[in-house]
């Protein structure tokens, strides 16, 4: 729900209705909303960043591995819902720091995933940093653009435009 339609937009009843609880179950489960969406954003976090090294780490290949981690990075999620954790951090971090810092922790982990990639290409680490927050910078936009039903031309040339940086074009 809370990817669907937004943490503000969900209500209670969307949530109960959705989990098959009352609200007295919901409430003994999950203690608030908050903690639901507090639970289901390290949930969503962990299992993609195990999704995207277990991609890195089946290539042997650091280039074949950094086109597939962007190419998944960029196609993560092919409908318009976008990232669950873009979603969160863009509609919730200004206002909730335990949200904020739970989405600078998931950035930095990819980051750091993406640098240890560019890392075993060679590049210095400064610039491998560099580029690694580049990238994911590119790559989060990207799900802002499909959340807002961008043309998947659009999102192409981001990843044509991601991997040119590395010079993997």
């Amino acid at each position: 729900m809370f990817w669907r339609k937004g943490y503000e937009a969900t209500s209670l009843d969307d949530l109960t209705e959705a989990t098959h609880l009352s609200r007295s179950s919901f409430y003994a489960a999950f203690g608030s909303k908050r903690e639901l969406l507090l639970h289901a954003y390290r949930r969503y976090a962990n299992a993609f960043y195990a999704d995207m090294k277990t991609l890195a780490d089946e290539h042997e290949d650091t280039d074949t591995a950094l086109r597939a981690v962007v190419k998944a990075l960029v196609d993560a999620r092919p409908d318009d819902r976008g990232c669950f954790c873009v979603n969160a951090i863009v509609e919730l971090a200004p206002s909730d720091p335990e949200l904020a810092e739970l989405g600078r922790d998931h950035i930095q982990r990819m980051c750091t995933l993406l640098e240890q990639l560019i890392t075993r290409r060679g590049t210095r680490r400064p610039l491998a940093r560099a580029l690694a927050a580049t990238l994911m910078t590119l790559t989060m936009g990207s799900a802002v653009f499909r959340k807002a039903s961008v043309a998947e031309g659009t999102l192409k040339s981001v990843q044509r435009q991601a991997l040119g940086l590395l010079g993997l074009a």
